[in-house]
């Protein structure tokens, strides 16, 4: 059976809503991996990330002043913005 063009457009415009919605992400990931792509997605703007000591991150942004971070503020991150996509 063939969709017709309105069963197109609707099924696009519920995607989109999924999209901008994140309805479809029911699964969040473990801090290690989210820590992981964070990281990446920093690095692909330009970030530089120095581990000085296990649980201290130096993050140094092209043309800012660097900043220091420790694996607490990673985690609570985590939690209050990540995790509570997910359960609110």
């Amino acid at each position: 059976m063939k969709m017709g063009n309105s069963q197109k457009q609707n099924i696009s415009v519920q995607h989109r809503q999924w999209n901008k919605l994140g309805v479809q992400k029911t699964n969040p990931v473990e801090f290690d991996k989210w820590f992981l792509i964070s990281l990446r997605k920093c690095e692909t703007k330009g970030a530089e990330f120095t581990f000085l000591c296990p649980g201290l991150v130096r993050i140094q942004w092209p043309e800012k002043v660097p900043m220091l971070r420790t694996l607490q503020d990673f985690e609570r991150e985590f939690q209050e913005d990540y995790l509570s996509k997910f359960y609110p």
